[in-house]
């Protein structure tokens, strides 16, 4: 007999999908996941090429834990006029006993403009996604045996509307505005996902995916030879659910060395609302190589959710590789010749 916990995931889960409202993948690092942040970010990068990958794990102190995944590669197209860049997302979501699983898989491409000191640019994603939930280990009310005084799963449990399968287009937008100061670089960017509300619902009603709609930015600056800072805000809304993580970050530059470390940091993110009270916070460390960014977060939690998970709340790990850089990183004044 499954577990009361699963019946009550199973509800909330079911109702998510009623509602269109269900909770997308989120990151606390969530500058770690540049394609799931922004659609714009596509190729936004001192790289030929870029790999990114994220794994997030929470509520394990619950029961079955919600595991969370993302990967993406993008690279520069320098085959093509006007800065265009493209890429690949994969996105994969787990949840608890039921094995609710949402996949999507997206290509991603941006467009930009360059100069010494500013980037511009536009980006747009779009693919399939899928959700499937298996009711292997759930049971219903009109499954109930009077005859054995306990829940029979061989019984017909009623439900005639309902799918274990869901396939649906998505279509994500997004816009950037880098500058590229004396001390650092400065980035701000908003994005709209579900543009346009895809029926996700087990019960292809009609209710679609409501738009999350993203702001972000971020500065990451010296402030010193040895030290550098870098505050990060993201603010997103989907319907009447809002979400706040702001994060600051505190870096230490290296000599160079054989090991090829650039800088040494750490950090913390806090996760609140627009209109609720604040819900965690997110110690995290990493390191900058010469071509790896390597992060780690654990989220712990001061919400009334304590009360059930004993403050413990989400680990993140995540890596980034950049390639080497073929294009040219100076500016060429052109002149006479005689």
């Amino acid at each position: 007999m499954v577990k009361p916990r699963n019946i009550l995931v199973l509800f909330l889960l079911l109702q998510c999908s009623i509602v269109g409202i269900a909770q997308d993948v989120h990151f606390s690092m969530f500058n770690m996941s540049p394609l799931t942040l922004n659609p714009a970010l596509t190729g936004v990068m001192d790289a030929d090429f870029r790999v990114a990958n994220i794994y997030r794990t929470q509520w394990k102190t619950l029961g079955d834990p919600v595991n969370s995944f993302a990967a993406s590669y993008d690279q520069q197209l320098y085959f093509l006029p006007n800065n265009i860049s493209a890429g690949i997302i994969l996105v994969s979501d787990k949840s608890g006993g039921i094995q609710l699983v949402e996949n999507r898989i997206l290509l991603s491409t941006s467009i930009k403009h360059i100069d010494v000191k500013n980037t511009i640019s536009g980006g747009v994603q779009f693919g399939l996604g899928t959700k499937t939930f298996s009711t292997r280990d759930v049971t219903y009310p009109e499954q109930y045996s009077r005859e054995i005084g306990q829940f029979n799963p061989t019984l017909p449990n009623g439900e005639t509307a309902l799918e274990l399968s869901s396939m649906y287009f998505d279509l994500n937008v997004g816009a950037l505005y880098k500058r590229r100061t004396n001390r650092g670089p400065f980035t701000i960017g908003t994005s709209m996902f579900h543009v346009n509300s895809p029926d996700d619902s087990f019960f292809k009603n009609g209710d679609g995916l409501k738009p999350r709609f993203v702001v972000h930015t971020d500065y990451d600056f010296n402030v010193s030879k040895t030290w550098s800072l870098r505050p990060s805000l993201l603010v997103m809304t989907l319907s009447k659910a809002q979400e706040v993580v702001g994060t600051m970050q505190l870096g230490m530059n290296m000599q160079p060395n054989n090991l090829n470390i650039k800088r040494i940091w750490g950090g913390v993110a806090v996760r609140s609302g627009i209109e609720r009270n604040s819900d965690a916070f997110a110690p995290m460390i990493g390191v900058d190589l010469k071509h790896f960014q390597v992060g780690a977060s654990y989220d712990v939690t001061f919400s009334t959710l304590q009360l059930a998970n004993d403050r413990r709340g989400a680990f993140e790990v995540s890596l980034i590789y950049n390639s080497l850089s073929s294009a040219a990183n100076t500016v060429q004044i052109p002149c006479d010749r005689f």
